[in-house]
């Protein structure tokens, strides 16, 4: 989705407004791009689950943010530039009220330093406040200008998190002839500094109209992401399709939800936010329904969302510690640009026709060894037999109900384990040697 079409997307019912509220440049504070702080702990070390965008004005209620809270729903990202502040206060106040956080868009993060200042100066304190937003889907001209803006926010407010969201590689009109990896993912992340940047950010929409699936430039872009992360040491995110649109975009159902979830995962992204939440309209872009509709009522997917998402955060508690350090496919065939586990891999699939994700994650403070499988099926549930390497001694899995170790049917003395999969499911196991 380009900028512009993110930037219209407004409920009905929203208030036309014109204007932002500004704040006295007399209490501004003097900006110094350089040397930058060093960024300070993250916002929280649990997985957040994040929706794109605020409701609208007309909704700001406590019966709509205690829908998205029960969703299981952490943050919100918020992009609109064209409420005031008075506004924004309004919708950090309701989302405080039901323990959300919010990442705030203020026109003002376009100005100049003593506009800036202002704006961190009217958002930093409240409870609510995550993050500001910068620029969703920069091109490779506008780097340079939101790394500077980034690096800004990091020195007048060191605990929050910039925001800036990167294209993914298969935006040809807007990346044109780019080397997507290193001319415009790496160079985003050495303008800002690797040690400045909170978040990798990318969107990657995998659902067709045609009922296809675009898996190679998906799973592609999600290793291009994965790997930086490894790289420059730094935590990644993603935007995960819950909409269907008319620019060929299909309305996932409750399977594509959850392969959407944990395809993500298993490449090591650690905030993952639903593209969206609420139903847009306003836009030349026709969108379906997603999780609730234009008015803010449930959809048949606002249930599975909810699950999903409980899951997501619960595997968090492990995943957040984790870094994915190869991701492998298997099945008939796999798409271009992966690569299938190696025979002599700790972890291997009985029947390696079956179409599976199998992620290696390691704990980068102890080298302890987990193993994430995903079903790939969109539309069947799966028995999956995996023989195990001599050296582990035993197998536990990681709960989705609660996010502890538990004891699963690990056959030790022949190194087997089968367990079952939904459609699109992903299950997460700590080994033992």
């Amino acid at each position: 989705m380009n900028r512009l079409i993110k930037s219209l997307l407004m409920c009905t019912g929203m208030l036309v407004l014109t204007g932002v509220c500004s704040c006295s440049k007399a209490q501004t504070e003097k900006i110094k791009p350089d040397p930058v702080k060093p960024p300070v702990a993250e916002v929280k070390d649990d997985m957040m689950i994040g929706i794109y965008v605020s409701p609208g004005i007309g909704y700001i209620t406590d019966h709509h943010f205690k829908n998205i809270r029960e969703a299981n729903v952490d943050l919100i990202q918020d992009i609109s530039l064209s409420y005031s502040q008075t506004n924004k206060l309004a919708m950090l106040d309701m989302a405080a009220a039901n323990q959300l956080k919010m990442f705030v868009a203020d026109q003002r993060v376009d100005g100049t330093d003593a506009d800036m200042a202002a704006m961190v100066n009217a958002y930093k304190n409240h409870p609510a406040t995550a993050g500001y937003y910068i620029k969703d889907e920069p091109r490779v001209p506008d780097l340079a200008d939101a790394a500077m803006r980034y690096k800004k926010l990091i020195n007048l407010d060191p605990e929050k998190v910039p925001h800036v969201n990167l294209f993914p590689s298969y935006a040809t009109g807007a990346l044109a002839n780019v080397e997507y990896e290193k001319e415009y993912v790496e160079q985003w992340i050495e303008l800002v500094g690797a040690v400045n940047l909170k978040y990798l950010s990318f969107d990657n929409y995998p659902f067709m109209k045609d009922g296809t699936l675009r898996e190679v430039p998906y799973y592609k872009d999600l290793d291009v992401i994965r790997k930086a992360g490894l790289k420059y040491k730094v935590r990644t995110s993603s935007y995960l399709q819950s909409i269907g649109s008319d620019i060929g975009l299909r309305r996932p159902d409750a399977n594509e939800l959850r392969y959407s979830a944990f395809t993500n995962l298993a490449y090591g992204i650690k905030l993952p936010v639903w593209f969206t939440y609420w139903t847009p309209i306003g836009s030349t872009e026709k969108f379906t329904n997603a999780i609730v509709d234009a008015q803010g009522n449930k959809t048949d997917l606002y249930e599975p969302f909810k699950l999903i998402n409980g899951e997501m955060r619960q595997l968090g508690k492990t995943l957040m510690k984790l870094d994915a350090m190869d991701v492998f496919h298997a099945g008939l065939s796999i798409p271009s640009g992966t690569k299938r586990t190696p025979s002599d891999f700790i972890w291997k699939a009985e029947n390696e026709n079956e179409f599976m994700l199998i992620t290696h994650f390691v704990n980068p403070a102890n080298n302890r060894v987990y193993i994430m499988v995903v079903n790939k099926s969109l539309t069947e549930n799966k028995t999956f037999a995996f023989k195990i390497g001599t050296a582990v001694t035993n197998v536990k899995g990681i709960s989705k109900a609660d996010g502890l170790e538990k004891d699963i049917d690990y056959k030790a003395a022949d190194h087997k384990l089968t367990d079952n999969f939904l459609p699109g499911e992903g299950k997460l196991y700590a080994l033992y040697k």
